[in-house]
């Protein structure tokens, strides 16, 4: 028998388990601070606690806000609040839209509310939060090739497509919709919410042949009976689970067109073919995220604009993938920051309403100007314009982490992973964040994640070897950054981090041999040698010698040394942040 406590005729045991399904949800998962949030004002209730819940407890709890802190000048707590309620509609909406206990934060308030599911509520026929949200109907699945026989295989089509739009989509799903849907045409409505006209309509076909079947589903809008999605896939005569893989690739294509505007929807890519194919082998490259393939990008976007001097995406991807070369020593910054500058502004004269244009704009401007104001603008930009697109949030949380605002730069690249759980580097920026933020656990747990997800991901070594070098494990650390040097093949950087854990660590030898390496990758023109100041600098603060350490950082500022804002954030540097010339480094770069 269960004699756990009731809340609201709740038993304790029962809304704990309704909490570990939220914190597990794919709403939830990658969304940390809310997560902690949530299990914090939750647990405050469980144990009869809930007047300690007032804003100013829960920035010291959840937050990690000093005693001095002021809700009023400090608006974190309401502002994580908000995405938290945000949330919780998401969750009931989609994953937990069949749960029999609701959890609800109230606007007003900090106290959680448990309640058994009713009428009104998130999740439940009629709710009033779905009316404005966009209607998918399930439209006719023809057979070819078939007969009645095949029917029960059709049905099958409809509920795997339906099953993925409402599990894993932010649509409403109603059921069959006619093939006519064209304006003006007639149109039944008796089985869509609210009598309305659906949005959209999956239409399907499916071919038999003796051997496998082929499965076509197509996007119809209604508003002007177009056709805007056409795919398809093979399956076995009796296992259709391919399908469902073609109904998340729809489901991402309808996240698309429902939550980015008109202007965002205005990337054309160039009229020659051979630009179009480099162009998407560059993509291809880049998001395989190896040295060797994002140096690839770099040389086949180079080939996709000389192809088409006019392809404004290709010159925003040339932009990027040239920032992210010379900020981990992939290539020489002095010679790729005109080159990223130059494309950059290129990408936004050819098509201002391209929201990569205004994130190639708004980097160069942040990372090789230092006009941080000019450069948000842009980034804000590029987020009104296509505010589904994860790469544009990763850029300004980037952007927000450079000028030292940590707790808003978490919440923009958390966004940009609940657009998008899967991509490698948006999971190594959310780690590299925490760890200069000083939540290591939490970073630790982030780069292990993208670890696993694929082994052979640099990055990951390098985040995890940062993660362990700010909680004092200085062996750890100089394991991963090892590893991360046999992978990343940038010997300056890797030069600076080992050589800074190997001083920290007490092996004074290995850190010198580690300044040596530097000066000879610096003599030899090794392509991140603009790196060496900072990974020199890095070094020294291991060893103790401040003053050194700081005059090579100096020498970093006034040569503008684009890795300079970033680099600095990270723990290596933690033992200089209360020295006056240190802050007045930052002064000089706008980050203070």
């Amino acid at each position: 028998m269960d004699d756990s406590p009731t809340l609201n005729g709740l038993r304790e045991s029962d809304i704990r388990a309704e909490l570990e399904r939220i914190l597990r949800s794919r709403a939830f998962v990658h969304s940390h601070r809310i997560r902690r949030f949530l299990q914090f004002v939750v647990e405050e209730c469980l144990l009869g606690q809930h007047h300690r819940l007032k804003e100013y407890l829960i920035g010291l709890e959840v937050f990690n806000r000093q005693e001095a802190f002021d809700p009023r000048v400090d608006s974190i707590v309401r502002v994580e609040a908000r995405r938290l309620r945000t949330k919780l509609e998401e969750y009931y909406l989609t994953e937990g839209h069949e749960n029999e206990i609701v959890i609800q934060l109230r606007k007003g308030s900090y106290v959680p509310v448990f309640e058994h599911r009713r009428p009104g509520m998130a999740g439940w026929p009629g709710y009033g939060a779905i009316s404005g949200r966009r209607n998918i109907a399930i439209g006719d699945m023809k057979v070819f090739n078939g007969g009645a026989a095949h029917d029960a295989a059709m049905e099958d089509v409809r509920r795997r497509v339906a099953h993925v739009l409402i599990k894993d989509g932010y649509f409403q799903v109603s059921g069959t919709a006619p093939a006519a849907v064209a304006p003006g045409s007639p149109f039944e409505v008796s089985n869509t919410p609210n009598g309305k006209k659906p949005d959209y309509v999956v239409e399907g076909s499916l071919y038999f042949h003796p051997d496998r079947v082929t499965v076509i589903l197509q996007l119809l809008s209604v508003a002007d009976g177009s056709y805007i999605w056409s795919e398809d896939v093979e399956c076995k005569l009796d296992d259709f689970s391919a399908v469902e893989d073609l109904a998340r690739t729809l489901n991402r294509t309808l996240i698309m067109s429902t939550a980015s505007n008109e202007a965002a929807r205005t990337r054309r890519h160039g009229n020659d073919r051979n630009a179009f194919d480099h162009y998407l082998q560059g993509r291809y490259q880049w998001k395989q995220g190896t040295p060797e393939s994002i140096r690839g990008s770099v040389a086949l976007f180079s080939k996709a604009v000389e192809g088409d001097p006019e392809y404004a995406a290709a010159w925003a991807a040339l932009s990027q993938s040239l920032l992210v070369s010379s900020l981990f020593g992939l290539m020489n910054p002095v010679e790729a920051a005109p080159r990223m500058r130059h494309a950059a502004e290129q990408a936004v004269s050819l098509n201002e309403n391209l929201p990569e244009a205004h994130v190639a704009r708004g980097a160069a401007l942040s990372i090789l100007d230092w006009d941080w104001a000019a450069g948000e603008r842009e980034l804000q930009h590029a987020i009104q314009l296509a505010p589904a697109d994860p790469a544009a949030h990763v850029a300004y949380g980037l952007q927000l982490a450079c000028r030292r605002m940590l707790d808003a730069a978490i919440s923009e690249i958390e966004c940009a992973l609940d657009l998008d759980p899967a991509l490698l580097f948006t999971n190594f920026a959310l780690g590299w964040v925490h760890t200069v933020a000083g939540n290591h656990d939490e970073a630790l747990v982030q780069h292990r994640l993208v670890a696993q997800l694929a082994p052979d991901y640099p990055l990951s070594y390098l985040g995890l070897g940062w993660a362990y070098a700010g909680n004092g494990l200085y062996r750890d650390a100089i394991a991963y950054f090892t590893n991360a040097s046999h992978l990343l093949r940038s010997r300056t950087l890797l030069s600076g981090c080992l050589g800074h854990c190997h001083a920290r660590a007490n092996e004074k030898e290995e850190a010198l041999r580690q300044l040596l390496l530097l000066d000879n990758a610096n003599r030899d023109g090794d392509s991140g040698r603009q790196l060496w100041p900072v990974s020199a600098a890095a070094i020294y603060a291991g060893l103790g010698d401040k003053d050194r350490a700081l005059a090579y950082l100096e020498d970093a500022v006034e040569a503008r040394n684009s890795c300079t804002p970033m680099r600095t954030l990270n723990p290596e540097f933690n033992s200089l942040r209360g020295e006056p010339r240190f802050q007045s480094l930052l002064e000089r770069m706008g980050v203070a």
